[in-house]
């Protein structure tokens, strides 16, 4: 199982590094988020204390954002090998369906950390300032962040029989998820029903966690950061295993 695993993660891997493209251009996101928005909103936006320059507070959402994206677009893979025939050729063969969601994930997890590493090193080029020892210690979070969210993809994807529907879909889901999050603003303050949403939303705990550790400034205590990420990775994990297996190609 583990050789089926590893097979499969490093094509996905080998498709993804030879698309340089896409890597450019996935940068460029959250660097046009950056220069708009940090520069744009820095004398408006009121920080808690120790909240440091708005510029370095938008890093650490914007490093989960880049997950959020990244992660969430590679289960495609499963819609564009489903309209070539190679999903067929995988489901009849004698491998374990967790195997094929084990693989998935794991790529998308690994092109997604690939992405946010370059963006978290690349931005003090435009002033951010944060931890770099901080940074570090954030990259397992995102990591396990960068599965749940491509779980949730797998289970998207695994219903979807075109790349149109699979676009609408995860554009639908994932705006909310974003916007929600905290990760451009401070949840501090917050209407209480704004809050209720940003609280419910697994994605606000990532955001928390990165910017506790690169900036030292946290909205919810660190361990249950941590539960929340990694309960929502077992959980739509399980969930994604689910519907692969249910899927026909």
């Amino acid at each position: 199982m583990l050789e089926v695993v590893y097979a499969l993660w490093r094509r996905d891997m080998i498709k993804f590094l030879r698309d340089r493209r896409q890597l450019v251009t996935s940068l460029t996101r959250p660097f046009l988020w950056l220069l708009a928005f940090g520069f744009g909103l820095r004398a408006s936006v009121r920080l808690p204390v120790g909240g440091g320059d708005f510029v370095s507070f938008l890093v650490p959402g914007l490093a989960t954002m880049t997950v959020l994206f990244a992660s969430m677009f590679a289960a495609i893979s499963i819609v564009w090998e489903r309209e070539f025939g190679f999903l067929k050729e995988l489901l009849v063969a004698p491998v374990p369906r967790g195997a094929i969601v084990a693989a998935k994930i794991l790529a998308g997890s690994a092109t997604a950390l690939i992405e946010t590493t370059m963006m978290l090193a690349l931005s003090p080029l435009v002033g951010a300032r944060f931890s770099p020892w901080g940074a570090l210690a954030s990259l397992p979070v995102l990591v396990v962040f960068g599965m749940t969210v491509n779980a949730l993809g797998i289970i998207v994807a695994a219903r979807m029989r075109s790349f149109e529907g699979f676009g609408s879909v995860v554009n639908f889901v994932i705006q909310p998820v974003f916007f929600l999050s905290g990760a451009l603003y401070p949840v501090n303050g917050l209407p209480r029903v704004l809050r209720s949403v940003v609280i419910a939303n697994p994605m606000s705990y990532a955001v928390d966690a990165v910017r506790g550790l690169c900036l030292g400034h946290h909205g919810f205590p660190l361990p249950l950061d941590l539960a929340v990420v990694v309960v929502s990775a077992v959980v739509l994990g399980a969930l994604a295993t689910r519907a692969f297996r249910r899927m026909e190609a």
